[in-house]
């Protein structure tokens, strides 16, 4: 299993990881904004090119908070949840582009140009999410800024899984008290990462998923 943890998949860009704070900061603000008023703003300017929100009318705020929210780390490299078949996948055309970065990797394995390509799954179902959200638009129930914080650390993460993978786990229903139950019956298992929030590793080990599959 030693070699499962090579290369480093988990180790997120510095210049993007001192920005984290500041950027997660602004997408509660925005999203909490037009969950008060119903009235979209001008999105915040984020600190990396492809994390900019667009406004239009497939893409509405609180979607566009969740993708953006879920990639705040990376996309795939610096992603901190990862399958250990995505993993192998890596690995493999890794050794093979000796030299070229991760990063550049992660993206060519992710076009869907070889036998198995990876994929940003997001754990608990986006349209769920949106639905959930949309809801509370200028109600009494909008949550504070800190209340949307936790609610986005806890149903708005990606996971970095194989096309297969992500076939698999395709119409499966959230699960919003743990949103890891929803891979329990598929052939997803996780690649231990010692940064997991306590809630997400008691989650993970809940639904099993550090069990080899």
């Amino acid at each position: 299993m030693g070699a499962m943890h090579s290369p480093d998949v988990f180790e997120q860009d510095p210049l993007v990881a001192s920005f984290i704070p500041e950027d997660r900061r602004a997408l509660v603000r925005y999203l909490w904004a037009y969950l008060s008023t119903g009235e979209i703003e001008e999105p915040p300017q984020l600190h990396t090119a492809h994390k900019q929100i667009r406004i239009d009318e497939r893409r509405e705020p609180i979607g566009q908070v969740s993708w953006k929210w879920s990639e705040l780390t990376g996309k795939y490299a610096g992603c901190p949840f990862w399958s250990t078949e995505a993993l192998r996948v890596v690995i493999g055309l890794d050794a093979r582009w000796p030299g070229r970065p991760l990063k550049r990797v992660c993206e060519r394995v992710s076009k869907g140009y070889f036998l198995e390509s990876i994929q940003h799954e997001h754990v608990f179902p986006r349209d769920e999410w949106i639905a959930r959200l949309q809801a509370l638009v200028k109600s009494a129930a909008v949550p504070s800024e800190p209340e949307l914080e936790a609610l986005l650390d806890r149903y708005c993460i990606g996971c970095v899984v194989t096309r297969t993978q992500h076939d698999e786990a395709a119409g499966r229903l959230g699960t919003p008290d743990n949103p890891w139950l929803r891979y329990r019956e598929t052939s997803i298992c996780l690649v231990p990462n010692p940064a997991w929030t306590e809630p997400h590793l008691s989650w993970i080990r809940a639904a099993g998923l550090l069990e080899p599959r």
